[in-house]
């Protein structure tokens, strides 16, 4: 019997891999060491043709984690869909799929999509190895959702702590590093690191535990520990070669080892992170781009900076991100956006990153007619005629790229 994840054109038959042996394991074991990325892939996709492995829970969910640690995101969700058309389908092997599509959404910064995938997975019997690595990514997606109280909640649950693993320590690290207790932040994401290396995860993909802890050593005075971390995040991270595992490296590095040269590698870092479809952590790499460009005088490129990093959270749904980035734009010299209300100012900049008008008002909770009328009060009061010359109003032309 063929595999039903087969790509098409294939053809003749396929021996199943036995268990121990098989592509998947192959594919992890290279991924989380951080080592031959190109091979890694190529195991996964021998796997998921193949009629053993995909039978296998672990199998699928282990050659789906090699694609999405790699950034092949669209590769990964393709292959979900197709699990969904075998025709008796196993429910694990459903779950674990819904797990993907939870991690690649996250990854894009689409939060909403993200909660509601890891809300139903929550309530379902993922078993007792799986469970507390939802759990912990659950709690993370709430944290970066601005919601750190619920997430701690979360990992207060009863059972949510069944296995103490490096996750759900990264994941108290990081309620603790939101609620400002970085000496206990620091302790658990070095905790979780040594963790990680005793069994043999390296690779910065699968957690920033390196790039947290170096922003904690640097919150409690330790500015020499901060710089060797992040140092060594990016060192793995260029190992692995992803795009957005090494631009969010790149960025630490910048803020916490950037010896003079934090602009030049914070904007490697956000067009790295772009590529990688990593909206969030471009939008932040950006915020902080402005925040350089501000303090050495250049004012109009860091309006840009701060008005990309707007866009791109209010496109992910980020509101708290949104709203701190929009602080530091109306903290600038007064400029034609000056004029908009908070809701023309934020659907505005939904229009100028190219959502339609019925997105927005998902986004935002409008009436699609409402955002229709927002639109036309941005227009009148910014004197253009559509969407093409918003970006002739909303960013400084000086700085728009040719054509």
């Amino acid at each position: 019997m063929s595999s039903c994840l087969s790509r098409p054109g294939k053809s003749g038959p396929t021996t199943a891999s036995p268990p121990g042996s098989c592509p998947a394991r192959r594919a992890i074991v290279l991924a989380r060491a951080g080592r031959d990325p190109a091979v890694a892939v190529h195991q996964a996709e021998l796997a998921l043709a193949d009629p053993g492995c995909v039978r296998r829970p672990g199998c699928v969910l282990d050659a789906l984690t090699t694609l999405v640690l790699a950034g092949e995101l669209t590769t990964a969700d393709r292959a979900v869909a197709r699990l969904g058309h075998c025709d008796h389908p196993d429910r694990e092997v459903l779950d674990r799929g819904t797990l993907i599509r939870a991690r690649t959404a996250r990854w894009r910064g689409d939060l909403d999509t993200a909660g509601e995938l890891y809300d139903h997975l929550r309530h379902r019997p993922i078993g007792p190895a799986l469970h507390p690595v939802i759990v912990a990514e659950t709690a993370e997606l709430l944290v970066s959702r601005g919601r750190p109280a619920e997430a701690g909640a979360l990992l207060a649950e009863p059972g949510s702590d069944v296995r103490n693993g490096p996750e759900l320590r990264c994941a108290r690290g990081l309620i603790a590093m939101a609620d400002g207790n970085f000496r206990a932040a620091l302790a658990e994401h070095l905790a979780a690191g040594r963790q990680f290396t005793a069994h043999g995860v390296v690779n910065p993909a699968v957690s920033p535990w390196r790039r947290r802890a170096a922003w904690c050593a640097r919150a409690g005075g330790d500015a020499e520990l901060a710089a060797e971390l992040a140092r060594k995040e990016h060192e793995a991270a260029l190992a692995w070669g992803e795009p957005r595992v090494v631009g969010e490296a790149l960025a630490a590095v910048a803020l916490l080892a950037g010896d003079g040269h934090e602009i030049d590698l914070l904007g490697e870092a956000a067009e790295l992170l772009e590529v990688g479809e990593a909206a969030i952590e471009a939008g932040e790499a950006r915020y902080e781009l402005g925040r350089w460009l501000l303090r050495t005088g250049q004012r109009a490129f860091a309006r840009v900076q701060f008005t990309k990093a707007a866009a791109g959270f209010q496109g992910a749904g980020s509101r708290h991100r949104a709203a701190r980035a929009e602080e530091a734009l109306r903290g600038l010299d007064p400029w034609p956006g000056a004029a908009l209300t908070p809701t023309e100012l934020k659907v505005a900049f939904l229009a100028l990153a190219n959502f339609r008008n019925q997105d927005i008002a998902a986004k935002q909770f409008l009436a699609v007619r409402t955002v229709e009328f927002h639109l036309s009060q941005v227009y009148r009061k910014l004197g253009v005629r559509g969407r093409d010359e918003l970006r002739f109003h909303l960013l400084d032309q000086e700085w728009l790229p040719a054509g």
